[in-house]
């Protein structure tokens, strides 16, 4: 999942030598998963195309898109009048959801109310990771996926750091989690999605012939929809995330 949504997100941001496009409001929300579990990047109401020079990148309208605060940069919440959007913007909020995929909570979740996490991360603060050592501890023993889930820190971590000039291409983090070795085959994978989806019913479809759901519902560590009535989906591990 983390390197489906990077790969999206890379082709946003490359989508032409001469242009790229910024989504501006990325969260679990906008990232749908279909009904074998690919990950959609949508809602694109905020999104905006740049034009990209040798020094910067220059917005092409004078508005600026909304944005989710939880999972803005900040550098969008530090001043009453919005940044130009940047693509840095997008791979700080890659960071926070990649967070949420490992520890399935929120980011405001170890903060007593959502402005207090909001100003902590104004002044560098992170979500805690205290769910993603206890998943870290989870998987001791099993060592190629407790090198998968080593690596997704380590980008998220990467991803979401202060100085947006210190956040890596996307391509980059795309190109690094395609690399990472799966533990099991890809027929292996498709027979597992398979018999999982065999017990879950997939809610909120975007369309009556394309299923859909918010990837907030599935809960990638322990394998369960959120908002299903049969939780459990058989044969699920690591290698999802």
């Amino acid at each position: 999942m983390s390197s489906e949504i990077a790969n999206g997100i890379s082709f946003l941001h490359h989508f032409s030598e001469e242009h790229r496009l910024v989504h501006g409001d990325l969260k679990p929300d906008n990232i749908l998963l279909t009904s074998d579990l690919n990950c959609k990047i949508a809602d694109f109401g905020g999104a905006k195309v740049v034009k990209y020079t040798r020094s910067t990148t220059t917005d092409t309208e004078a508005t600026h898109g909304q944005m989710t605060k939880a999972y803005a940069a900040p550098e969008r919440l530090v001043t009453a009048r919005k940044p130009k959007p940047k693509k840095e913007q997008d791979t700080y909020s890659y960071g926070v959801i990649v967070h949420g995929i490992l520890s399935r909570e929120l980011p405001a979740a170890q903060f007593s109310s959502e402005a207090d996490y909001l100003e902590a991360v104004k002044k560098g603060e992170r979500p805690g990771v205290e769910a993603i050592k206890t998943l870290e501890e989870d998987y001791a023993s099993q060592e190629g996926d407790l090198a998968i889930i080593y690596c997704l820190v380590s980008v998220m971590k990467r991803c979401w750091q202060q100085n947006p000039g210190s956040r890596p291409n996307m391509v980059v983090i795309r190109d690094e989690l395609s690399a990472l070795p799966n533990q099991k085959s890809k027929d292996a994978i498709k027979h597992s999605v398979a018999t999982a989806l065999e017990n879950v019913e997939l809610f909120l479809p975007s369309e009556p012939f394309w299923k859909t759901l918010p990837l907030r519902q599935f809960n990638s560590i322990n394998g369960t929809f959120n908002e299903s009535k049969n939780k459990k989906l058989i044969g699920w591990n690591i290698s999802c995330l």
